[in-house]
């Protein structure tokens, strides 16, 4: 649930930080204050997407090791019974 959270997050800070980036960068506006909190936003953006592509294969890794060798082995032998 808190990956999805982070998720969710990331994409809104992403498009906040494109926006004000975009934003800052045109000519109507005065654009370092709006440059600067969008480049923010966008570091910020990028940074949870990231913790949240780790936590993702993190917990990937631990359930794949959380289940034991010898229940693996007996699965595959009790399919290859099956032919």
């Amino acid at each position: 649930m808190a990956t999805f959270f982070e998720i969710i997050l990331s994409a809104i800070l992403l498009i906040l930080g494109l926006y004000l980036l975009h934003e800052g960068s045109s000519n109507k506006s005065p654009g370092l204050a709006i440059l600067i909190g969008g480049a923010v936003c966008f570091t910020l953006g990028v940074m949870t997407l990231v913790s949240a592509a780790r936590s993702i294969l993190w917990h990937r890794r631990m359930l794949r090791h959380s289940i034991p060798k010898s229940h693996l082995d007996g699965a595959a032998a009790e399919h290859n019974r099956g032919r």
